[in-house]
């Protein structure tokens, strides 16, 4: 996990790994939609079908739902460009 923090910096790599952490807790998708801290959405546009969430302010971890219990992660967007 220090490769999160090297590659997206201390503080938004620390909150992908919190969110990771949560992800393997969870034992079924709807779960997620338990921790408003995540701000959990579904995406819409060429992005329909996936799932961000906040990691900061401009950071969203982009998941995508396999199956109830499976979870796939896409990417890390910053959605402001910066």
């Amino acid at each position: 996990m220090a490769e999160a923090i090297r590659y997206l910096g201390v503080p938004v790599g620390r909150k992908y790994i919190q969110r990771i952490a949560i992800l393997k807790a969870v034992d079924n998708f709807n779960q997620l939609f338990g921790h408003r801290a995540l701000q959990l959405h579904l995406l819409k546009g060429d992005r329909a079908g996936l799932y961000a969430m906040r990691l900061n302010g401009n950071y969203r971890l982009i998941i995508g739902k396999v199956k109830e219990d499976r979870i796939r992660i896409m990417d890390v967007e910053d959605y402001h460009g910066d």
